[in-house]
């Protein structure tokens, strides 16, 4: 009986195999998956997520090139009891890329990169767009923009380089008061199931299966389609300035009825905090491009740093970041998030051996002393119907925790 887990995680893929990238070809019969063969070889295969902080050993990590192979590759994992878990992009900071270690040298990963293409174009009669779930999110900017007259999502994360299944999968969310996470914007998708047959889901076909498998977390099968709405395509100004982490509070309640997607950052152990606007602009606004750092340097010039440009490209940047990273995030209800920042501060000021972590106060900027490369974010989200979200039946406030380095 096979064990099928779909984990699609968020974000970038930087998979290392010592040992065996299975291609499929063209043919529907795969000796080469033969579990005898990758048994005797699973310990020369090592899977590592982007920071390498994440390690399994699966027999194989097999990229299909088309629908059908993904089929028979799970249905020949079926006979062999063997398990099956789709890597995505390979960037969560948790374990839910990993095989089971009870399956080492019994599991296939499965990298979905070559089933990435937009199947179904929007229209201004049809605002979705249908794509295969190994569809980056940078790619399906790129494509919407171009496709005449020009479409866009409503919402992204910070990342693009994730796929739009592994996106979704995870709940994984940007900023917004009226606006969910990405898996709030799937209209459909289609399973592929560990018998090798696929369903299609929506709000009208199976309806009480497709608010689980919006968020699925790996636990109903491999998304291979998705169908997700789009807004005409639209440029934002983005704007980043500092500002006093005790004064912000106070303003935060009259800032979230102001600004629609609003967030803001603070570098712990001090009072420097940076707001992080996006307003829309009209559309034949000239663009000046938007690039990552924008928080950085408003913090250490105390200035205000403002850029337009194509929503996505305010919301989310497209390359792998140079700098190593870990994050960890709370989810708490809107209406508490203030108090959280206030209880996560005094707890801080509680612990009494701060000599690595404590910051000097007139120092700005993110990691402001080597020893402690620590900085919090907060954003916010709307709340939805879907079973595992993050988000489930209540409106919340994110609090991201980051610290350079790995």
């Amino acid at each position: 009986q096979v064990c099928l887990v779909f984990c699609f995680e968020r974000k970038r893929n930087m998979f290392v195999t010592k040992g065996v990238l299975l291609i499929l070809g063209v043919t529907s019969a795969h000796p080469a998956l033969s579990s005898s063969h990758f048994l005797n070889h699973y310990s020369e295969v090592v899977w590592t997520d982007w920071d390498q902080r994440q390690v399994c050993h699966p027999a194989a990590v097999v990229q299909p090139d088309s629908l059908p192979q993904l089929v028979d590759l799970v249905v020949d994992a079926a006979s062999q009891g063997l398990q099956v878990k789709v890597t995505g992009a390979g960037h969560s900071f948790s374990q839910i890329t990993l095989t089971d270690p009870d399956f080492d040298g019994r599991a296939y990963m499965v990298n979905l990169d070559k089933l990435n293409s937009v199947i179904e174009f929007p229209s201004p009669d049809d605002m979705t767009v249908l794509v295969e779930a190994g569809i980056r999110v940078h790619e399906l900017n790129a494509a919407l923009l171009a496709a005449a007259p020009g479409y866009a999502l409503v919402n992204t994360g910070a990342i693009a380089m994730q796929s739009v299944a592994g996106a979704t999968q995870t709940g994984t969310h940007g900023t917004g008061r009226e606006l969910g996470s990405m898996s709030s914007q799937l209209v459909g998708l289609t399973l592929l199931l560990a018998n090798g047959t696929m369903v299609d889901l929506s709000a009208t076909q199976h309806p009480e299966v497709f608010d689980a498998a919006r968020v699925g977390l790996g636990a109903l099968g491999i998304v291979v389609r998705a169908r997700l709405s789009v807004v005409p395509a639209f440029k934002m100004k983005r704007v980043a300035m500092p500002y006093d982490l005790d004064q912000l509070l106070v303003d935060l309640p009259a800032l979230n009825q102001q600004y629609e997607r609003l967030q803001w950052y603070w570098t712990p152990y001090t009072v420097h905090a940076t707001l992080l606007l996006r307003i829309p602009v009209p559309i034949d606004t000239d663009v000046t491009g938007c690039w990552p750092g924008d928080v950085q340097r408003s913090q250490e010039l105390g200035i205000n740093v403002t850029c337009i440009d194509w929503s996505f490209k305010t919301l989310c940047h497209e390359a792998d970041d140079a700098t190593k990273y870990t994050e960890m995030e709370y989810f708490v209800p809107r209406e508490n998030a203030t108090a959280f920042v206030q209880d996560f501060r005094a707890f801080q000021a509680s612990v009494e051996d701060q000599s690595e972590c404590k910051q000097d106060s007139t120092l700005k900027g993110v990691g402001a002393t080597p020893e402690c490369s620590l900085f919090a974010g907060i954003r916010y989200g709307k709340g939805d119907e879907m079973w595992m979200s993050q988000m489930y039946q209540r409106d919340i406030a994110v609090l991201s925790m980051i610290v350079l380095g790995n």
